[in-house]
């Protein structure tokens, strides 16, 4: 039996080891927490301002490639290890969505992934099976 749910993930965003970067199920597109490493698979150093840009520019080819838009995010979820790094991530992604407020919400958890990782963002999309489709 074929799934419902298609997977996919664009060439431009480092590889996930164990998952694809994006699932659609009906008219909902869900991104794996996006992380600051590089389109060739390198991580994103410097502050949190940095890692953040990295992190909102896998989302949106993420988001690209499955044929929708941040305006089509309908909820952002955002990881973080140091709640220190809020305000500079907050403003990135306030400037990534302008005027559309997507519901929200941010954590402080004790470790991610790899120690590396110090954000992680992941964020579900509405776009209905008309509109647009990878």
């Amino acid at each position: 039996m074929l799934s419902p749910v298609e997977t996919s993930s664009p060439d431009d965003v480092a590889p996930g080891l164990t998952y694809d970067h994006a699932a659609r199920a009906g008219d909902l597109i869900f991104v794996s927490g996006q992380i600051a490493k590089d389109e060739a698979g390198s991580w994103v150093g410097g502050d949190a301002t940095n890692q953040a840009r990295q992190v909102y520019r896998n989302l949106d080819r993420v988001l690209t490639h499955m044929g929708a838009t941040r305006y089509d995010v309908v909820k952002v979820t955002t990881f973080l290890t140091d709640v220190k790094d809020k305000d500079a991530v907050t403003k990135v992604r306030l400037d990534y969505f302008g005027d559309h407020r997507p519901a929200h919400t941010g954590m402080t958890v004790a470790a991610l992934g790899f120690p590396e990782i110090t954000m992680e963002v992941e964020v579900v999309a509405y776009l209905p099976k008309g509109d647009t489709a990878p």
